[in-house]
Protein backbone atom coordinates (compact mmCIF):
# COMPACT_ATOMS: atom_id res chain seq x y z
CA UNK A 1 0.00 0.00 0.00
CA UNK A 2 3.05 2.45 -0.48
CA UNK A 3 3.72 2.39 3.05
CA UNK A 4 7.84 0.93 3.98
CA UNK A 5 7.27 -1.88 6.38
CA UNK A 6 10.74 -3.29 8.42
CA UNK A 7 10.88 -6.49 10.24
CA UNK A 8 13.36 -6.68 12.53
CA UNK A 9 14.47 -10.31 13.19
CA UNK A 10 14.10 -10.23 17.22
CA UNK A 11 10.14 -9.28 16.13
CA UNK A 12 9.95 -12.65 15.37
CA UNK A 13 11.49 -14.30 18.60
CA UNK A 14 9.21 -12.38 20.78
CA UNK A 15 6.29 -13.31 18.87
CA UNK A 16 7.17 -17.44 19.41
CA UNK A 17 7.42 -16.24 22.95
CA UNK A 18 4.09 -15.23 23.22
CA UNK A 19 3.02 -17.76 20.68
CA UNK A 20 5.22 -20.67 22.47
CA UNK A 21 3.31 -23.97 22.92
CA UNK A 22 4.51 -27.79 22.77
CA UNK A 23 3.33 -27.99 19.15
CA UNK A 24 5.48 -26.11 16.74
CA UNK A 25 3.49 -26.01 13.82
CA UNK A 26 0.45 -24.31 15.97
CA UNK A 27 3.68 -21.86 17.07
CA UNK A 28 3.90 -20.96 13.49
CA UNK A 29 0.48 -20.50 13.14
CA UNK A 30 0.11 -17.99 15.84
CA UNK A 31 3.47 -16.55 15.19
CA UNK A 32 2.07 -15.51 11.21
CA UNK A 33 -1.47 -14.57 13.68
CA UNK A 34 0.86 -12.11 15.58
CA UNK A 35 2.51 -10.64 12.20
CA UNK A 36 -0.52 -9.85 11.27
CA UNK A 37 -2.35 -8.54 13.77
CA UNK A 38 0.40 -6.25 14.98
CA UNK A 39 1.01 -5.02 10.86
CA UNK A 40 -2.77 -4.54 11.12
CA UNK A 41 -2.63 -2.42 14.09
CA UNK A 42 0.17 0.06 12.75
CA UNK A 43 -1.26 0.19 9.56
CA UNK A 44 -4.31 1.56 10.93
CA UNK A 45 -1.54 4.61 12.00
CA UNK A 46 0.19 4.85 9.28
CA UNK A 47 -2.70 5.31 6.67
CA UNK A 48 -4.13 7.95 8.94
CA UNK A 49 -0.83 9.94 8.98
CA UNK A 50 -0.87 9.19 5.49
CA UNK A 51 -3.80 10.58 4.85
CA UNK A 52 -3.24 13.86 6.87
CA UNK A 53 -0.28 14.79 4.57
CA UNK A 54 2.82 12.54 6.28
CA UNK A 55 4.72 9.96 4.91
CA UNK A 56 4.86 7.38 7.59
CA UNK A 57 6.25 3.87 7.89
CA UNK A 58 6.45 0.84 10.29
CA UNK A 59 8.69 -1.18 11.62
CA UNK A 60 8.24 -4.35 13.72
CA UNK A 61 10.67 -4.93 16.59
CA UNK A 62 10.74 -6.11 20.11
CA UNK A 63 6.95 -6.92 21.58
CA UNK A 64 5.34 -4.92 18.41
CA UNK A 65 6.37 -2.05 16.65
CA UNK A 66 5.30 1.34 15.65
CA UNK A 67 4.88 3.53 12.94
CA UNK A 68 6.47 6.81 12.73
CA UNK A 69 4.35 9.62 12.80
CA UNK A 70 4.25 13.14 12.54
CA UNK A 71 2.94 15.74 15.24
CA UNK A 72 -0.56 17.76 13.81
CA UNK A 73 -3.54 19.00 15.81
CA UNK A 74 -4.57 17.73 18.81
CA UNK A 75 -7.88 15.88 17.49
CA UNK A 76 -5.79 14.59 14.38
CA UNK A 77 -2.93 13.04 17.13
CA UNK A 78 -5.41 11.34 18.70
CA UNK A 79 -7.35 10.43 15.71
CA UNK A 80 -3.92 9.13 13.95
CA UNK A 81 -3.67 7.35 17.65
CA UNK A 82 -6.71 5.67 17.60
CA UNK A 83 -6.84 4.52 14.17
CA UNK A 84 -4.55 1.40 15.83
CA UNK A 85 -7.08 0.41 17.90
CA UNK A 86 -9.66 0.79 15.55
CA UNK A 87 -7.62 -1.49 12.97
CA UNK A 88 -7.12 -4.36 15.82
CA UNK A 89 -11.56 -4.09 16.31
CA UNK A 90 -11.98 -3.86 12.76
CA UNK A 91 -9.70 -7.23 12.24
CA UNK A 92 -11.44 -8.62 14.82
CA UNK A 93 -15.40 -8.01 13.96
CA UNK A 94 -14.09 -9.38 10.46
CA UNK A 95 -12.91 -12.79 11.88
CA UNK A 96 -16.09 -12.56 14.20
CA UNK A 97 -18.05 -12.36 11.11
CA UNK A 98 -16.55 -15.33 9.54
CA UNK A 99 -17.18 -17.67 12.36
CA UNK A 100 -20.67 -16.15 13.60
CA UNK A 101 -21.89 -16.54 9.22
CA UNK A 102 -20.29 -19.65 9.23
CA UNK A 103 -18.18 -18.51 6.39
CA UNK A 104 -15.12 -20.69 7.58
CA UNK A 105 -16.87 -23.93 7.46
CA UNK A 106 -18.66 -22.95 3.99
CA UNK A 107 -15.22 -21.35 2.18
CA UNK A 108 -11.95 -22.71 4.06
CA UNK A 109 -13.30 -25.93 5.79
CA UNK A 110 -12.44 -27.51 8.99
CA UNK A 111 -8.72 -27.67 8.54
CA UNK A 112 -7.09 -27.49 12.43
CA UNK A 113 -4.52 -24.60 11.22
CA UNK A 114 -7.72 -22.08 9.19
CA UNK A 115 -9.32 -22.71 13.04
CA UNK A 116 -6.48 -21.88 15.00
CA UNK A 117 -5.52 -18.52 13.15
CA UNK A 118 -9.43 -17.46 13.16
CA UNK A 119 -9.78 -17.57 17.18
CA UNK A 120 -6.44 -17.07 18.10
CA UNK A 121 -6.84 -13.57 15.17
CA UNK A 122 -9.89 -13.29 17.45
CA UNK A 123 -9.05 -13.40 20.86
CA UNK A 124 -5.31 -11.39 19.74
CA UNK A 125 -7.14 -8.82 18.42
CA UNK A 126 -10.00 -8.06 20.96
CA UNK A 127 -7.49 -8.78 23.76
CA UNK A 128 -4.96 -6.14 22.41
CA UNK A 129 -7.15 -3.81 21.43
CA UNK A 130 -8.61 -3.18 24.40
CA UNK A 131 -5.44 -3.65 26.45
CA UNK A 132 -3.88 -0.73 24.42
CA UNK A 133 -6.47 1.38 25.12
CA UNK A 134 -6.05 1.93 28.92
CA UNK A 135 -4.21 5.24 29.56
CA UNK A 136 -0.91 4.28 30.39
CA UNK A 137 1.90 5.66 28.41
CA UNK A 138 3.61 4.77 25.89
CA UNK A 139 0.03 2.69 25.12
CA UNK A 140 -2.25 4.46 22.82
CA UNK A 141 -4.31 5.02 25.73
CA UNK A 142 -1.69 6.61 27.81
CA UNK A 143 -0.95 8.78 24.17
CA UNK A 144 -4.52 9.46 23.84
CA UNK A 145 -4.79 10.84 27.34
CA UNK A 146 -1.74 13.01 27.30
CA UNK A 147 -3.16 14.64 23.97
CA UNK A 148 -6.58 15.37 26.38
CA UNK A 149 -4.49 16.45 28.88
CA UNK A 150 -2.09 19.37 27.31
CA UNK A 151 -5.21 20.48 25.24
CA UNK A 152 -6.48 21.37 28.41
CA UNK A 153 -3.84 22.09 30.45
CA UNK A 154 -0.71 22.74 28.34
CA UNK A 155 1.59 23.24 31.56
CA UNK A 156 0.77 20.56 33.70
CA UNK A 157 -1.08 17.94 30.66
CA UNK A 158 2.24 15.80 30.55
CA UNK A 159 2.41 15.65 34.33
CA UNK A 160 -1.32 14.86 34.84
CA UNK A 161 -1.23 11.93 31.99
CA UNK A 162 1.74 10.37 33.85
CA UNK A 163 -0.11 10.53 37.11
CA UNK A 164 -2.88 8.75 35.62
CA UNK A 165 -0.55 6.50 33.91
CA UNK A 166 1.48 5.47 37.31
CA UNK A 167 -2.59 4.87 38.90
CA UNK A 168 -3.76 2.79 35.85
CA UNK A 169 -0.24 0.60 35.32
CA UNK A 170 -0.35 -0.36 38.63
CA UNK A 171 -4.01 -0.89 38.94
CA UNK A 172 -3.86 -3.33 36.43
CA UNK A 173 -0.64 -5.35 37.42
CA UNK A 174 -2.22 -5.53 40.60
CA UNK A 175 -5.29 -7.07 39.16
CA UNK A 176 -3.94 -9.40 37.08
CA UNK A 177 -1.73 -10.94 39.68
CA UNK A 178 -4.20 -10.90 42.42
CA UNK A 179 -7.04 -12.16 40.60
CA UNK A 180 -6.37 -13.40 37.17
CA UNK A 181 -2.57 -14.98 37.83
CA UNK A 182 -1.52 -13.57 34.60
CA UNK A 183 2.37 -13.55 35.66
CA UNK A 184 3.45 -11.69 31.86
CA UNK A 185 0.87 -9.21 31.76
CA UNK A 186 1.71 -8.11 35.68
CA UNK A 187 5.16 -7.54 34.61
CA UNK A 188 4.17 -6.18 31.47
CA UNK A 189 2.07 -3.27 33.09
CA UNK A 190 4.88 -3.16 36.59
CA UNK A 191 7.56 -2.28 34.07
CA UNK A 192 5.14 0.19 32.48
CA UNK A 193 4.36 1.71 36.16
CA UNK A 194 8.24 2.10 36.85
CA UNK A 195 8.57 3.96 33.80
CA UNK A 196 5.73 6.02 34.34
CA UNK A 197 6.93 7.44 38.08
CA UNK A 198 10.29 7.99 36.35
CA UNK A 199 8.97 10.44 33.68
CA UNK A 200 6.84 11.65 36.64
CA UNK A 201 9.96 12.43 38.64
CA UNK A 202 12.19 13.84 36.07
CA UNK A 203 9.25 16.00 34.85
CA UNK A 204 8.89 17.46 38.55
CA UNK A 205 12.53 18.24 39.13
CA UNK A 206 11.57 21.22 36.36
CA UNK A 207 13.10 18.99 33.31
CA UNK A 208 10.65 19.04 30.00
Amino acid sequence: MGIPVRVHPVFWLTAAIIAWTSELDIVLVRVLCIFVSVLVHEMGHALTTRYFGSRPEIVLGFFGGYATVARFSTWRNIAVIAAGPAAGFLLFFLMWGIDYLDARQQFLGENIYVVQALYFLMIANLFWSVLNLIPVYPLDGGQISRELFCWISPHKGVSHSLMLSIIASGGVALLSYKFFGLQIMTIFFAILCVQSVQAYQYISRGYR
